[in-house]
């Protein structure tokens, strides 16, 4: 299927702030990494890859390294994060930017999913999400080193696909989750997949 542009709201790509999220201990490789949680929902700094250190800008700024940009984007997941909203986790993983991000979900059950992202990188500014289920598909733009996640409701019952493509200019890495909430804590749009425009 090929892409579909990006959903817009008057010709612009939607970007959504939402609510938070717990993060997950994410053990980065060098392509892309999976993540586990630890007991105090902090990501484990030694587990970062060196290889993915970028160099030291001209102007002698600080260096981007792969487990500071881990805790930056951990640090976005929660402050995301509604408790009230009674979360499960269903999934988390992270990934480089240069691998991207492309995961199929079944959906099971009868609660709403939430799915969380968010990306920390140099020298890139914003990565597209492309939510996709059967013939529908929507993307939204992220924007990397948002102090919150952005959060995306999805209906439960149908698979679905949530994509990022690869980019190669710039250093950067994806973090996500995906969890089911109360029904009643879905805020905005309950499907943006199928969009909620007009």
């Amino acid at each position: 299927m090929a892409p579909a542009p990006a959903c817009t709201h008057g010709g612009y790509m939607r970007i959504r702030q939402f609510f938070p999220v717990c993060v997950a201990t994410i053990t980065l490789t060098a392509g892309c990494a999976e993540g586990k949680e630890e007991p105090d929902g902090t990501p484990d700094r030694s587990s970062a890859s060196a290889g993915q250190q970028s160099k030291l800008p001209s102007d002698g700024g600080r260096t981007w390294e792969p487990d500071d940009a881990m805790q930056r984007a951990g640090r976005a997941l929660r402050r995301a994060t509604d408790s009230d909203a009674r979360p499960a986790l269903v999934d988390t993983a992270s990934a480089f930017a240069a691998s991207g991000m492309s995961k199929k979900y079944k959906a099971p059950g009868d609660r709403p999913y939430l799915l969380s992202i968010t990306c920390d990188a140099e020298g890139i500014d914003e990565l597209t999400l492309t939510l996709s289920r059967r013939d529908q598909e929507q993307a939204y733009g992220i924007e990397c080193g948002d102090r919150e996640a952005d959060q995306f409701n999805i209906p439960a019952g149908e698979p679905f696909t949530a994509q990022v493509e690869p980019v190669e200019d710039g250093t950067g890495l994806i973090l996500w989750r995906l969890d089911t909430i109360a029904r009643d804590a879905v805020e905005g749009c309950d499907d943006d997949i199928d969009g909620c425009d007009g």
